[in-house]
């Protein structure tokens, strides 16, 4: 018997040391069995994850799944389904205030998309969409993002591969570490991750043993790209090998800062083009940062099949219609359009045969104000007396909206006492008002000027003063202010009145359409947006300020509003530079190209006079943008008839454009500089779309290998656009 028991227990024994065969736990979204197969699959990821052990996967339907999860086992996987009928898109949305994801174990995670866009917290800046606090996880085609802060990576590090990460979305603060390292002695690695619409964001990195960027590409951060702060270590280096950077960094010092002297960070056969659309002169890099057989900055020649870039061309002002004409010329040669800003009451016959030429030809004539006069500012002229008279007071008299007479009166001074006819043709503008009044003894009468402009309220007319009565100007300064319901009339309604009773269609007796406004300057505020409006205008261009882009700036997979009466708009000289050798130019076309195809930019170019950009600069910009496949031109009212057809609403100017796809179709294009030239891996390695990319071999730079190129002709969706011509 005691042999018997022996012979027992030993095969027990055995038994047990046969490993556990591993699990797959099942997920269905709405579901509420115990896991163990679809038809009993658990409703929520976390019931999968408490229940799972090492070697277990959680396989997960596709469905959209709101909760916070957190990893409980290390040697689980969790997987997005491929099973069909359960393949489509998985996502794990938290509520405010929660990350989405917290990994403590090592982990693998496949296929999820991590939602943290319900996330407003203002109370804790450490949540992030996805939160790694050890364990050294791996992820694989995930998407994290959009949320506030996208990724924390802690101690232990983390490895990710053809991940998205994208979207910070700023809530009720602005982060500026969206992605954080602080993985300590460990290493932190991205595999052809795609990095975008970071907004003001920044890849932060504090702490890890080496993180290397391999093959990713890095688009769409408004401040820095990476920055390392001072007395960081990083033993192994920060390393981007074949990577590609568009669309970043213009308002930051730096495409990378590099403040440690600790923390090297080095580019190996990398394609970073310049900071974009302004500021492109600056620097590209600062601090302890090298170059290694670096790619000549110009167009990737990708396929971006994101979204669609639009580019008006405009020149400003009636004093320069003639020289509108030339640059027409230009642009008609590349089948392009011009928008020429007609300030209306300043233009004489000459301009306006130049801009009926301009018509004939196909191009557009916008309203800019009736005299070129700058429209933000609410003060129109200030007014002091400092005469021997006392109780000096300012009256402006109005019919209806219109000042009819400023008068002025003080005892005991009788050059103190007059009335000034504001219809006058003597008077009749706030410049001529001041030089009247400066004439008399003891006033001054000062004109609005904008700092570091030339621009004064000198051109106003002062039929646009607002009624006051019996203010005082005795020894003080009193400000006269506009009014606007007299001011939007005569800058804004009147010159469409006066542009359609001067100018005819195109080979036709019937009066042309003004549907196109140019602010003057400074841009618009809701105020002047909303007179715009009520004038019959569709379409308006800012002075240098406005929408960045469709959507709003770097808006991502997010629905954005786009108002089409504050097109942004910036000069060529300003943010290319003047008289630029051949090689810089293109250089900074194709920086200021590739940003407005990431973001699906429409953006106007102007300039006034030969000045600002000569027939010879517009000849070269020209030629680098028509050379470029995927921009197409466009009239103001051209830009607001695309986004009025691709919109899902609208409300008045502004239109909420449609869901673009999540991830563009950045591969190369036949052609391309970035095909094989990258540098070789010592281990084979997967691309964004799926392609082995062998040891060994020469990869092509950015997200895909060679053998993924879009072919030779092949048309991007920018090129299908109807635009109105």
């Amino acid at each position: 018997m005691a042999t018997l028991f022996f012979i027992l227990t030993a095969g027990l024994t055995v038994l047990q040391g046969v490993p556990a065969q591993a699990a797959t736990w099942y997920v269905k979204a709405g579901s509420s069995g115990n896991g163990t197969t679809w038809g009993t699959a658990f409703g929520s990821i976390q019931e999968g994850l408490n229940v799972a052990g090492s070697g277990d996967v959680v396989e997960v339907a596709g469905g959209l799944y709101s909760e916070a999860i957190h990893s409980v086992s290390a040697g689980v996987t969790v997987v997005g389904s491929t099973a069909s009928g359960y393949n489509s898109q998985v996502v794990v949305k938290a509520g405010d205030g929660q990350e989405v994801l917290t990994v403590s174990h090592q982990t693998v995670w496949k296929g999820l998309t991590f939602d943290g866009s319900a996330n407003n917290n203002t109370s804790n800046t450490d949540l992030a969409v996805v939160h790694i606090t050890a364990g050294s996880p791996a992820f694989e085609a995930c998407a994290i993002g959009p949320g506030p802060r996208l990724l924390i990576i802690g101690a232990g590090g983390a490895t990710f591969s053809r991940c998205t990460i994208q979207e910070a979305r700023l809530g009720n603060r602005v982060y500026s570490k969206v992605v954080e390292v602080l993985s300590g002695s460990s290493p932190v690695v991205f595999n052809y991750c795609l990095f975008g619409d970071m907004e003001y964001g920044s890849i932060y990195v504090n702490s890890a043993s080496q993180v290397d960027f391999n093959n990713c590409l890095l688009a769409g951060f408004a401040g820095d790209i990476l920055y390392v702060p001072s007395g960081v270590v990083v033993a192994g280096g920060i390393h981007l090998t074949n990577c590609l950077a568009l669309g970043n960094g213009f308002a930051a010092t730096a495409l990378i800062e590099n403040a440690s002297t600790s923390a090297p960070v080095t580019l190996t056969n990398c394609l970073f083009q310049d900071k974009s659309p302004v500021e492109m002169t600056g620097l590209r890099y600062s601090g302890d940062v090298t170059e290694v057989s670096p790619l000549t900055p110009g167009s990737p020649q990708l396929t971006h099949g994101r979204r669609a870039a639009l580019l008006n061309l405009g020149i400003d002002d009636a004093a320069n219609a003639s020289y509108a004409t030339q640059v027409a010329a230009l642009t008609s040669s590349h089948g392009m359009q011009l928008t020429l800003a007609l300030d209306a009451s300043d233009a004489v016959d000459a301009n306006w045969a130049d801009a009926q030429a301009l018509i004939n030809a196909g191009n557009e004539v916008a309203a800019h104000s009736a005299h070129h006069v700058y429209l933000p500012e609410t003060k129109l002229m200030t007014l002091a007396y400092a005469g021997g008279g006392t109780g000096a007071k300012v009256t402006v008299a109005s019919t209806g909206t219109a000042a009819t007479t400023l008068t002025v009166t003080a005892a005991g001074d009788a050059n103190a006492n007059f009335s000034l006819n504001l219809a006058d043709s003597a008077t009749d503008t706030i410049g001529k008002v001041c030089t009247a009044i400066n004439a008399k003894s003891g006033f001054t009468c000062g004109l609005i000027t904008i700092a570091g402009t030339t621009y004064t309220s000198a051109s106003v007319l002062s039929r646009d003063l607002n009624g006051v009565s019996g203010v005082s100007i005795q020894n003080v300064t009193a400000t006269l202010l506009r009014n606007d319901a007299q001011f939007f009339a005569d800058e804004i309604t009147a010159p469409k009145t006066l542009i359609e009773s001067r100018l005819t269609a195109p080979g036709s007796s019937v009066a042309y359409s003004c549907g196109s406004f140019v602010y003057p300057f400074l841009g618009a505020d809701p105020a002047v947006i909303a007179a715009t409006a009520a004038a019959g205008y569709t379409a308006a261009r800012s002075g240098y300020d406005g929408s960045y882009a469709m959507g709003g700036l770097y808006a991502g997979t997010t629905p954005g509003s786009y108002d089409t009466l504050n097109i942004w708009a910036t000069q060529p000289g300003l943010i290319f530079g003047r008289h630029l050798d051949a090689a810089t130019l293109g250089r900074r076309v194709s920086a200021f190209l590739e940003w407005a195809k990431f973001t699906g930019a429409a953006v106007s170019l102007f300039s006034h006079g030969a000045n600002e950009y000569d027939l010879t600069e517009w000849s070269a910009l020209l030629a680098l943008i028509a050379a470029d496949g995927q921009i197409q031109t466009a009239a103001l009212a051209g830009i607001r008839q695309y986004v009025a057809q691709n919109a899902q609403s609208s409300s008045g100017s502004t239109f909420v454009r449609t869901v673009w796809p999540p991830v563009a179709d950045y591969r190369p294009l036949y052609g391309s500089p970035l095909l094989r030239a990258g540098t070789a891996y010592a281990t084979a390695k997967t691309d964004f779309g799926g392609a082995v990319v062998s040891a060994g071999t020469t990869p092509t730079v950015g997200l895909y290998q060679a053998n993924s190129f879009n072919p030779a002709g092949a048309s991007p969706a920018a090129n299908l656009l109807l635009l109105l011509q």
